[in-house]
């Protein structure tokens, strides 16, 4: 009898037992952090959008950082208070950006470049449009549509290296017809496009033109009263200039696609899958007459 109590108590003792020894269970966590150097705009919105759309899983934080030049320290120093298990990360090509960069991955935190690749670095991944291919095909575009002459080409983009890496491409393009001759003419701010373009159109020698940003192109598509007009942009509503034959070409740039393919190497990269470099330009969309 005494044998059967004590194997009751037993039996009795041991759920609690089992439940005590057990820790209880928490959820995995994968936060991750979007570092951009940048203002606001409509290009980061739908590069954000893209990222968020693909990294709405369980246990994924996300967590967006917009920053200038003179809070690039404050940036730095979230990086390191974080438990981050991937970044993407998009500043211009600098010492600072690099020396970061480096920090976080001998930190054991795989970082993924978006629009601006340092290749110097030990990133794991880059994601954005290829510039220089887009211009190239521009100025090998107007090296045919023209006889001769000069293009202007009215420049801002949120994009760091964005303008300079496609005028590289649009001069090598060009040689292929030597007496069209190109100008680049920056933009700090797009809204004194109108002003910029009606100069040029006073100057004789200028044959045709190109905009490129979508502000920039916003702004002074009404002052663009030439042939030959070209445009880049990141908005679905540069079509209807298309159609409508007010520009001869469109180069449409996908970034919401940037930031799903941005979101697809961090998901993969904060899992531990991946450790191969992967280097990815978004297609652009190319119309032209």
């Amino acid at each position: 009898m005494r044998l059967l109590v004590a194997i009751g108590m037993s039996v009795w003792l041991l759920p609690a037992c089992r439940e005590a020894s057990t820790p209880p269970i928490e959820p995995f966590q994968f936060p991750i952090v979007v570092g951009i150097q940048g203002k606001p705009n409509d290009y980061w919105d739908a590069v954000l959008r893209g990222m968020e759309q693909r990294l709405n899983l369980p246990g994924v934080h996300l967590e967006k950082i917009l920053f200038t030049g003179s809070e690039r320290e404050a940036f730095a120093q979230r990086l390191q208070e974080g438990d981050w298990r991937a970044v993407a990360f998009c500043a211009p090509n600098d010492a600072w950006a690099k020396a970061t960069v480096e920090q976080m991955v001998q930190a054991g935190v795989p970082v993924v470049l978006m629009g601006v690749d340092l290749p110097e670095t030990a990133r794991l991944g880059y994601v954005g449009t290829y510039y220089y291919d887009a211009g190239r095909r521009a100025g090998a575009w107007y090296a045919r549509r023209l006889n001769s002459g000069e293009v202007a080409i009215v420049a801002g983009h949120p994009v760091p290296r964005a303008v300079s890496e496609f005028w590289e491409g649009f001069r090598h393009g060009l040689l292929f017809n030597r007496r069209v001759r190109a100008r680049l003419v920056p933009l700090s701010e797009s809204r004194n496009a109108p002003s910029v373009i009606q100069k040029l159109v006073s100057e004789g020698r200028v044959k045709g033109m190109f905009l490129m940003g979508a502000e920039v192109a916003q702004q002074g598509i009404g002052a663009a009263r030439l042939n030959n007009i070209g445009v880049l942009s990141w908005r679905e509503s540069a079509k209807d200039w298309y159609f409508s034959k007010q520009i001869d070409l469109l180069i449409l740039e996908r970034p919401e696609e940037i930031g799903v393919r941005a979101a697809n190497l961090l998901r993969n990269l904060s899992q531990g899958r991946g450790a191969d470099l992967q280097i990815i330009y978004v297609p652009y969309d190319w119309r032209a007459r």
